[in-house]
């Protein structure tokens, strides 16, 4: 024990001076405030519910702490974390807390603005819904649509069950054939606006358009 205390003595007070240099950095250095926005991020939301409606996509907070690590500090490293375990469907209020936001150690938040947000739920519903294929615009002259397919011809969605229950067919976005002399196949996205879907079998199908010369007389 007494060798602990007469060993390599000049090494140690080093390490003693250091170390109390480093303590009186931290504790005199001077602390700040800023603001930042920052994404939510919903966890353990039940696999038979959906979002329908989120008013929030981001709330503004502010942190404070030592200057050096508010300069250091990534937006990216920052997101409030909502646990929605509990969430039933309907509409419910969840308060944000200090302790749902994700920050460097060091650092804490002082102000949440908004400090609750409300969501509302939907039970899911699964249903297979027919593709609508949408052309605008008319062939070349003197020709003429004879056949327009779709492939494939219905999808399955997973979705809002109110929506789904209200759904007759999912138009594709508009095909332009303006000025068509013939035959073609076209890529074509659906249309999926305004629907709040968790999963679908195919986000764009392929549409086969004939087309044909008239016979003149």
């Amino acid at each position: 024990m007494k060798g602990f205390f007469t060993k390599n003595v000049p090494l140690k007070l080093i390490s003693i001076f250091l170390a109390i240099i480093l303590w009186y950095f931290v504790i005199s250095e001077k602390s700040g405030e800023t603001a930042i926005s920052i994404p939510l991020d919903f966890r353990n939301i039940p696999t038979s519910l959906i979002i329908i409606k989120n008013p929030e996509k981001s709330i503004n907070i502010r942190i404070n702490g030592p200057v050096t690590l508010l300069r250091a500090l990534s937006p990216r490293e920052v997101r409030a974390v909502i646990d929605l375990e509990d969430a039933r469907p309907g509409l419910a209020e969840f308060a944000i807390q200090p302790e749902d936001i994700t920050l460097p150690r060091g650092l804490r938040v002082t102000m949440i603005s908004p400090a609750s947000i409300r969501l509302r739920f939907e039970r899911l519903a699964k249903r297979s819904v027919p593709v609508e294929v949408l052309l605008v615009g008319k062939p070349f002259e003197d020709f003429k649509l004879t056949m327009v397919s779709v492939d494939p011809p219905v999808v399955e969605i997973v979705g809002a069950q109110t929506e789904l229950t209200r759904l007759k067919n999912i138009p594709t976005q508009a095909i332009d054939i303006t000025g068509l002399k013939g035959d073609s196949v076209r890529k074509a996205p659906l249309n999926l606006g305004g629907l709040h879907i968790k999963s679908i079998t195919r986000e764009e199908v392929n549409v086969s358009i004939k087309c044909a010369k008239v016979s003149g007389e």
